[in-house]
């Protein structure tokens, strides 16, 4: 494996760890809605540990050979501040806390398109 193709491998496996990370956020809210979970903590510490891998996708896009990608890195950043937002402002007004598990999906959906373009560009 060359140098040059290290930075790359990094970002593939960061965005690989935001999908995984997506993916288990709605297992543990689905847990916690349907009596199974252990309540919203594990929800809350596991979607603070998905904003690591998304910052690193951001700021590692800046490297050449990344810069492609920057857009998408940029849009799952915006999505998650919007994602902690809406959480926040849930308790409050639940009409707009209601859309948390929206822009989930859609961080979702952004999150597997990078990680599928990812796997299959050389």
């Amino acid at each position: 494996m060359s140098v040059s193709s290290m930075p790359r491998l990094g970002f593939r496996a960061l965005a690989a760890l935001t999908l995984v990370g997506i993916a288990v956020q709605f297992f543990l809210a689905g847990m916690t809605v349907f009596g199974g979970g252990t309540g919203w903590e594990a929800h809350a510490a596991t979607g603070g540990a998905v904003g690591v891998p998304i910052m690193g996708l951001f700021l590692t896009s800046f490297i050449a050979g990344l810069r492609e990608y920057r857009s998408m890195a940029g849009g799952l950043l915006g999505l998650y501040l919007l994602q902690v937002a809406l959480a926040a402002s849930g308790q409050v007004q639940p009409l707009i806390g209601a859309l948390h598990p929206v822009n989930g999906l859609l961080m979702g959906l952004l999150a597997a398109r990078l990680t599928l373009r990812l796997g299959f560009r050389r």
